[in-house]
């Protein structure tokens, strides 16, 4: 089978060839569909809106002020007794 690649995947795979983690395109072509394999298909509810949400611009950035947020906001509804929601539960 002969397939042609972007120039982007073209340079990623010479790269890898060049670091010596491969010897020859062949070879990083079958890791790559290996590791394809081995991921699940996500299809999760949460995930999906995330990305929607994502593409639409609605992101905030990860930062240490929004952990720092978002953990002072669990201590609290743990101490009010809330319960964690189904949906975050992982």
């Amino acid at each position: 089978m002969q397939i042609t690649l972007p120039a982007e995947a073209q340079a990623i795979i010479e790269r890898e060839i060049e670091s010596g983690r491969y010897a020859t395109r062949e070879d990083v072509i079958i890791d790559a569909l290996k590791q394809l394999i081995d991921v699940p298909y996500v299809d999760d509810d949460l995930l999906i809106t995330a990305r929607e949400q994502a593409k639409r611009g609605e992101v905030r950035p990860l930062t240490e002020e929004l952990m720092n947020e978002l953990s002072a906001r669990a201590r609290e509804n743990a101490r009010l007794g809330k319960p964690i929601r189904d949906d975050v539960k992982y």
